[in-house]
């Protein structure tokens, strides 16, 4: 990683206490929460330790006592407590939050709630209720994680996203580029990247992934900003060398679910640090908890929501908790070997499964190999158990230089090879060259089921 600086403008500064200000006087207070977080991270483990105790025990008799969801059912034994009572809870899976959501309220309703609601990206959407200081606190982890780098609130910075909101882009001096949908899109980035040198862009690693490869086709071959934070999907090797290639010097890499928040955040060791002060994570093994080190479905009980709090509610992603902490001394746990959407199995020609990220982190070699820079993307998608399509989208090159890539065996065998690497020798492969493969909200599915809509 590399040492990215930039020196903080006064416009910078002025820009992040105004907004600061502002959302206090609106009821979300997260520049006061930066500073607790900030704070408590200079404790010792032990000491930090206690203090998720403590406030863990607290949220566990908050939600037993006004939570009617919590007194019924499987729940009716669970124990207010700390660490060793948070055992007697049962998980809470996505489907309760579906079919339980007015049994899940806090009653009565505190004052300064919302109902946040899934994208339905990962199967059908899903609503929480989260009160103004809650996801404040999201908030507050996700700029005390960017102040790890010298990132401040304010910061000048291009955002990949749909939530264009003018007014707080304004404040925050954000541009907003909805879309990498044409090829004036990716002009208007670049030239605002060269004109104006934010400190940051943000958006989802694929994203950022296919901005990258298509700076690299109009030349440039070094990074243009300090940092890039990204957030909203697994980060990949090959999009972190692509990204700090053409884009910015360092990757800061987020983790967050609508349903709680700010998850986990990078730190400059490479660590991706638990959002501790605001979420307590758990990994299990189907309905087990998993032992320290063991890869399993990630669990988080929500510590700040007051409106619906999740206790013991299982994300949809899996991972591990570290049993070494962090070189750059943060007492906070590290989450390990990231895994966004477990449900995303795939069987093999044995009838194993495999999740879909087992293929594409093999787009590090491939993309390392020069034969693929006409590349912009590549999709998997199965047809049944030994049936593969591989869509290949490229740049715009000449038909002479088109009708070679398309019959050269080096790209065909390559994937050919990381199908049968990772689903059984016995697949058939077919290599599609096509003009762009759809993306949904600017994210790229890179791998799905032929059967199942893209979404």
């Amino acid at each position: 990683m590399r040492n990215a600086t930039r020196n903080v403008s006064s416009s910078e500064t002025i820009r992040g206490q105004l907004y600061t200000f502002l959302q206090a006087l609106r009821g979300r207070p997260f520049g006061r929460f930066i500073q607790e977080i900030r704070a408590r991270e200079s404790l010792d483990s032990q000491a930090y330790d206690r203090w998720v105790e403590q406030q863990l025990a607290w949220m566990l008799g908050y939600a037993k006592e006004l939570v009617p969801f919590y007194q019924r059912g499987a729940w009716r034994d669970a124990v207010p407590g700390g660490i060793a009572a948070l055992a007697t809870w049962p998980l809470l899976e996505k489907e309760h939050l579906r079919t339980e959501f007015d049994a899940l309220l806090v009653n009565p309703q505190p004052r300064n709630s919302m109902i946040h609601e899934t994208s339905g990206s990962t199967g059908p959407p899903v609503r929480v209720a989260m009160t103004y200081h809650a996801d404040a606190w999201g908030w507050a982890e996700k700029y005390a994680g960017r102040l790890r780098y010298g990132i401040p609130v304010g910061a000048a910075s291009l955002r990949l996203s749909h939530d264009s909101r003018p007014l707080r882009d304004s404040l925050l001096g954000q541009k907003c580029i909805p879309a990498l949908t044409s090829e004036e899109m990716i002009d208007e980035a670049l030239d605002y990247l060269r004109r104006h040198r934010p400190m940051l862009v943000e958006g989802s690693p694929s994203a950022l992934f296919y901005l990258a490869r298509r700076f690299r086709e109009k030349g440039v071959r070094h990074p243009i900003v300090p940092f890039a934070r990204i957030g909203g999907e697994q980060l990949y090797g090959f999009q972190r060398t692509a990204i700090e290639s053409c884009i910015a010097e360092t990757v800061v890499n987020s983790y967050a679910s609508t349903e709680t928040g700010a998850l986990a955040y990078s730190c400059r060791e490479g660590s991706m640090h638990v959002c501790a002060d605001h979420v307590h994570l758990e990994i299990f093994k189907g309905d087990t908890p998993a032992e320290t080190g063991e890869f399993g479905d990630i669990v988080a009980t929500s510590l700040r929501n007051t409106a619906m709090p999740l206790v013991r509610y299982r994300v949809g992603d899996r991972g591990r908790l570290s049993l070494q902490k962090c070189p750059c001394g943060s007492p906070r746990a590290v989450l390990l070997d990231l895994q966004a959407r477990s449900e995303d199995q795939f069987q093999t020609a044995d009838g194993d499964v495999r999740h879909g990220s087992e293929i594409v982190s093999k787009l590090d070699e491939f993309y390392a190999d020069p034969a693929t820079d006409p590349v912009r993307q590549v999709q998997f998608v199965q047809k049944n158990r030994v049936e593969w399509e591989v869509l290949v989208e490229t740049a715009p090159i000449s038909a002479e230089d088109n009708h070679a890539l398309q019959t050269s065996p080096v790209i065909a065998e390559m994937l050919t090879r990381m199908v049968r690497r990772t689903f059984g020798q016995e697949c058939t492969v077919e290599i599609r060259f096509v003009e762009e493969i759809p993306r949904v909200r600017g994210k790229l599915r890179y791998y799905r089921d032929s059967a199942v809509s893209d979404r």
